[in-house]
């Protein structure tokens, strides 16, 4: 806290100037070097990556992502999102705001090499990598190698295919692993660990960890063999290993360091959505004890969803339920210094238990379920000592063991935990199949949830011939084409 309020009048001017030089003509010349000042300390280039990324990915998973992964259902005329309907420039945003704070970071890396600031360095190849990560996850091949180029000039940069992008992000990953040094300085106005570099190599490692899975399916990629180095060498590749150590953006309350949903409209934020039927229903299947912290209870006193993918006209009246209205996002969600995750304790146990189920590891894949659930519970502030978490686990809609160690249970439990982590559900989905959502008879897409985004409108005008190769070489630029990743 004595930290972050010495940094707060400084943040305010760093975003400032961050977002006013971020802030081109043409979005699509990306290498335009976005940070205008190359005399400024790197660590006060952190915290408005920190920052605007994350407002950036919340903001748009709570548009895009939760209504995709049925966390949440449209009701009004706002978005047909559940419908698998996007306005053509919908992912403008998205695109160019991640770019913008990726070049940001790319440009920190370059400042904190010259004076031989390794920690700088580890946490600008982390941050670049949780954005750039995204943009490839969320449409496939992207300009990558030519777009973060800074002064050359670049004007019209080549898409990379995929495969390339994630194997120099998990070298970037190894690299700032190596990198980190809690005997070195480590001056920087950073939001979420306040400049330890011990926990920021956890975070790096456990960000290579989430990457390795969902890349796991391609066997050119080695992701078991390399899970399994980390995995048995944790001296050398610690992970997150408490809820301590997790990747959360604590914001104080205090302006500008406040959960941007405070401002936001009610209506915008829940007003017109209720919470979706297959969440609410796996939480009430299991008893689940993180049901307030997520939604809202109807009338009657219950937390009762709603089915996706339903013209507006029946959607409505599932809201209504006959009079006793249905679930809404709980109202926590909205408060001023609400904490919101960027990667958890949880997910690195989920994550763990998926590798020792699939035999890439040596170790109790129950254990690491049980801890996975454990872990979310904590973060959501949910009783779990005492009797709680034992009963919890022990329920037979919830108990991981024989018969019920399945990847469906996994995954469904690791769905519940990565409710509001970004784009992180839908991704999983994507990979696994998993957890199995019912498709409405109103959604467009043939009825198939989207695979990726569509190309932005902006690199369609701006970069045209880049994105045509691109578009031919991944199969079409469509809803429905799978980016190289997925089964």
């Amino acid at each position: 806290m004595k930290f972050l309020s010495k940094h707060i009048l400084l943040l305010t001017s760093i975003i400032a100037v961050s977002l006013t030089s971020s802030c081109t003509k043409d979005f699509e010349k990306l290498n335009t070097d976005p940070v205008k000042v190359t005399n400024v300390a790197p660590g006060t280039l952190l915290a408005p990556a920190q920052f605007d990324g994350m407002w950036i990915i919340t903001r748009r998973a709570h548009r895009l992502n939760n209504e995709l992964m049925q966390y949440t259902v449209e009701t009004g005329a706002l978005n047909d999102f559940a419908r698998y309907e996007f306005k053509e420039n919908e992912f403008d945003a998205i695109w160019s705001g991640l770019y913008v704070k990726a070049n940001d970071m790319n440009e920190m890396y370059k400042i904190a090499k010259q004076r031989n600031d390794v920690n700088n360095m580890g946490a600008a190849l982390v941050m670049k990598t949780w954005f750039v990560s995204n943009l490839t996850d969320m449409f496939g091949d992207i300009p990558y190698s030519e777009a973060l180029r800074g002064r050359e000039d670049l004007d019209y940069p080549k898409y990379d295919t995929q495969q390339s992008i994630y194997t120099s992000l998990l070298a970037d990953l190894k690299t700032a692993n190596d990198l980190f040094n809690e005997t070195k300085p480590f001056e920087s106005t950073d939001l979420i660990y306040a400049g330890d570099a011990a926990k920021w190599k956890k975070f790096a490692n456990s960000m290579r960890l989430r990457l390795l899975v969902r890349v796991s399916n391609r066997s050119e990629m080695n992701a078991p063999a390399q899970i399994a180095e980390m995995f048995t060498n944790p001296t050398k590749y610690p992970l997150i290993g408490s809820n301590d150590d997790e990747a959360m953006m604590k914001y104080t309350g205090v302006k500008p360091f406040i959960n941007l949903f405070f401002e936001m409209a009610a209506a915008e934020f829940s007003g017109s959505r209720r919470m979706g039927k297959p969440l609410m229903d796996i939480m009430n299947t299991t008893v689940d004890g993180r049901r307030f912290r997520y939604a809202t209870k109807n009338t009657p006193g219950a937390y009762v969803g709603i089915p996706s993918g339903y013209n507006e006209q029946e959607t409505i009246a599932f809201a209504d339920n006959g009079g006793l209205k249905t679930s809404t996002l709980a109202t926590t969600l909205k408060e001023d210094d609400y904490p919101f995750p960027i990667l958890t304790w949880s997910e690195v146990n989920f994550l763990l238990a998926e590798a020792a189920l699939k035999g890439w590891i040596t170790a109790d894949a129950q254990s690491y379920y049980n801890k996975g659930v454990e872990a979310s519970w904590k973060q959501w502030k949910c009783t779990w000592d005492g009797t709680a978490g034992t009963t919890y686990l022990a329920r037979s809609t919830v108990r991981f063991t024989g018969t019920t160690a399945t990847m469906e249970r996994l995954m469904s439990q690791k769905y519940i935990a990565m409710f509001f982590s970004g784009f992180e559900s839908w991704y999983d989905y994507r990979r696994t199949g998993y957890p199995v959502l019912p498709i409405g008879p109103a959604t467009g897409n043939n009825g198939i949830l989207p695979k990726r985004f569509e190309y932005p409108l902006i690199t369609k005008a701006t970069n045209n011939a880049s994105y045509t190769a691109a578009a031919a070489r991944i199969g079409g630029d469509n809803l429905s084409t799978k980016v190289w990743w997925q089964n």
